[in-house]
């Protein structure tokens, strides 16, 4: 089996992805782990104050894996899961910073 270059390190990341909802700013916490460029874990933590952004983050959380792990990071970039559309762009935000941390 060929090597294949990485562009980024293996290790387990924690950032905070922030964006915005129509309260305000918000947070989520991202656990990012890589190997060879794949997402093999990934886990989410809510860490907004507010009622409505708690309740379609934890949507987010319920939903978000099948479409993330077991992928290339670099292909990862979701708009839209179940009926959450705004927390995805916190965890975009997130697995850039992912991105910037790893690059190997």
């Amino acid at each position: 089996e060929a090597m294949t270059a990485t562009t980024y390190k293996n290790g387990t990341y924690t950032v905070v992805g922030n964006y915005t909802a129509p309260s305000g700013p918000e947070e989520i916490g991202v656990i990012i782990t890589l190997d060879g460029d794949v997402i093999t874990a990934a886990q989410v933590e809510s860490k907004s104050s507010n009622p409505t952004s708690q309740k379609m983050q934890g949507i987010f959380i319920e939903n978000f894996k099948p479409q993330v792990v077991g992928k290339s990071i670099d292909e990862v970039q979701l708009d839209k899961v179940s009926s959450s559309s705004l927390t995805p762009k916190g965890f975009n935000d997130a697995l850039e910073k992912v991105k910037t941390e790893a690059k190997a």
